[in-house]
């Protein structure tokens, strides 16, 4: 008890516990506590191995997607694998994305001052 409240988990053991409750509140509270007492175990991360195309080029990138959406469709990879990957493929693009645009800024910037 905090401050000689109930804390979360001790009203729901007492809802649990009380015989008098209602059997559907029981299970309620067993429910909620079950969280608190058997929290469930986190996935275990594995490496998965699948060929991609480079993916220094706009081309290699949206290959390496169809890629990715064909092993998750054929089952080589978990669907949450595949959205893993394409984040790192979508983290190449944008990386990429940034050079080419840094590389067009510097032109104009390199014009204008030649004015």
């Amino acid at each position: 008890m905090m401050d000689g409240r109930k804390t979360p988990l001790e009203y729901l053991m007492d809802v649990m516990a009380d015989e008098n409750a209602d059997e559907k509140r029981r299970d309620w509270a067993a429910d909620k506590a079950a969280a608190f007492l058997h929290p469930r175990p986190q996935p275990v991360a594995r490496t998965v191995e699948i060929e991609l195309p480079d993916t220094s080029t706009v081309d290699g990138i949206t290959a390496a997607l169809s890629a990715i959406t064909k092993a998750a469709a054929s089952g080589q990879i978990a669907p949450a694998e595949a959205q893993s990957l394409s984040a790192l493929i979508e983290a190449q693009r944008k990386a990429i994305e940034t050079g080419e645009l840094l590389e067009r800024l510097e032109k104009l910037e390199a014009t204008q001052a030649k004015r």
